[in-house]
């Protein structure tokens, strides 16, 4: 369906880019806290792109103690949808797992939600 979907927008003149919704996770991470699973959502869209047609979007960016600002990942496209998924993890764990690791308390404010999500 999606590659029908998809073939219709790349033959339309009015469309330069366009994504098809491929999947939608809700997931609960472990980031190395007996009492500490925060909740995101992961969208996987397929786009016209022909190099890199898998992307991510994220309920949620990570903002902890030990970051300026909450991550907002630059790379969001990938040749494939594993990698898409695996990057999008990676996104939400990593400062987190890191935070926690230099004793931090956790805390749900350490996601900031995405308002375009």
């Amino acid at each position: 369906m999606p590659n029908k979907t998809l073939e219709r927008l790349k033959n339309s003149h009015h469309v330069i880019e366009g994504y098809v919704l491929l999947r939608e996770m809700k997931v609960y991470l472990n980031v190395g806290h007996d009492l500490f699973h925060p909740k995101a959502e992961i969208r996987i869209w397929l786009g016209t792109n022909i190099q890199y047609p898998y992307s991510f979007e994220l309920s949620h960016f990570v903002h902890t103690p030990i970051q300026e600002g909450p991550y907002m990942p630059s790379r969001i496209d990938f040749p494939s949808e594993e990698e898409a998924i695996d990057s999008a993890i990676n996104a939400l764990t990593t400062f987190l797992i890191s935070a926690i690791k230099q004793e931090h308390e956790p805390s749900d404010s350490w996601l900031v939600p995405n308002k375009d999500f």
